[in-house]
């Protein structure tokens, strides 16, 4: 039979063992960025005897399979942040349940701290990192996006991690910061915050899925192209640029709310949110037996549902939860449909 094993830290401690009797819920959520990833950890308190984290306390968690289940991809789910809210909560009928949160971005940190710096004919690599060490970030940037180059960059009265949202959505980019680390990765590469490519996460029904809910096919997601507008100051007019989207039977273009000042920032800009366009094209979840390749980024497959539900997306964000009557499961939220997904062909 499968068996899931997990270990909890706080501030260096091992507190698996004293947590064991009163852990209702372990939960870990890994996002694709604009979102710090999360843990959640449900404790029954009925005597009150567990002692509050100090606000800032470092969290470390770890979920894997003792004897993992038919499917499931090998190695362990890992999270490193710190406390955000320790939570009380409870009444007459449901007795006391303490929970503590935790997130990966220190949210008392300098990530959150405002300020304004502009800098002249820079890379996005060269801003991003300055902009993250003031803010006490090493930064790792993708390859594509670091040589991005413009005349002028600016953070205008805002954090770090305001600016690396504002950013990764005007480039087309997933922003993640955790711990003492910052990365940007290119959107809908099915890569790692570090770069790396991510597993696929086979998700077979009648052998490791639990259920799922698919759309796998939104018309409001579909457009033809994606089109932002620049001022043109050589010909003292307003122009635009487009980005192939490539929804089959699309018959209208994605205009960009914004205007942009140059030609280079409205091609980043539309080239953004025809990835975006890409995404919306299709949404769903999909529950499994727990398994730790199922992360942001990564591509899940699906099989056995049914033709045209069948098919390749990509994991928009994964919940991991332990549960002391449910074992570990993990729920992911899933778009871009790609493959045979959104196609009955019979």
């Amino acid at each position: 039979m499968s068996a899931a094993a997990y270990r909890i830290t706080v501030d260096g401690t091992d507190v698996s063992s004293a947590f064991a009797p009163r852990l209702i819920e372990l939960e870990i959520g890994d996002g694709d960025g604009g979102k710090t990833d999360q843990c959640s950890i449900t404790l029954d308190d009925a005597e009150g005897l567990i002692v509050l984290p100090r606000p800032g306390a470092t969290i470390e968690a770890m979920l894997w399979w003792r004897d993992p289940p038919p499917g499931a991809s090998p190695g362990s789910v890992q999270f490193t942040g710190v406390t955000d809210e320790p939570r009380s909560h409870g009444s007459r009928n449901a007795g006391r349940i303490l929970t503590i949160t935790a997130h990966s971005a220190d949210l008392k940190g300098k990530g959150k701290q405002k300020r304004s710096k502009h800098f002249d004919k820079k890379t996005f690599a060269d801003v991003a990192k300055d902009l993250g060490k003031t803010a006490g970030y090493t930064v790792t940037v993708d390859a594509d996006l670091a040589k991005i180059e413009r005349d002028y960059w600016c953070c205008a009265n805002e954090s770090f991690l305001a600016w690396g949202r504002r950013m990764a959505a005007e480039l087309g980019a997933t922003f993640k910061a955790g711990g003492a680390k910052a990365a940007f990765v290119a959107r809908n590469s099915a890569a790692s915050t570090s770069g790396k490519a991510l597993a696929t996460v086979v998700a077979t029904v009648g052998v490791n899925v639990i259920s799922w809910d698919m759309a796998p096919l939104l018309s409001r997601g579909l457009y033809k192209a994606a089109k932002a507008r620049v001022y043109d100051h050589k010909k003292a007019k307003w122009s635009s640029v487009s980005t192939d989207v490539g929804s089959s039977g699309a018959e209208v273009d994605h205009h960009d709310c914004w205007k942009h000042a140059d030609e280079g920032r409205a091609k980043d800009r539309a080239r953004s949110n025809a990835a975006d366009c890409q995404r919306q094209q299709g949404s769903g979840h999909v529950e499994i037996d727990g398994d730790p390749a199922a992360q942001a980024q990564a591509r899940l497959d699906l099989s056995g549902a049914r033709p045209g539900a069948d098919g390749t997306y990509t994991i928009k964000t994964a919940r991991h939860r332990y549960g002391r009557h449910s074992g570990w499961t993990t729920t992911c939220e899933v778009e871009q449909p790609a493959g045979e997904a959104g196609t009955d062909s019979r």
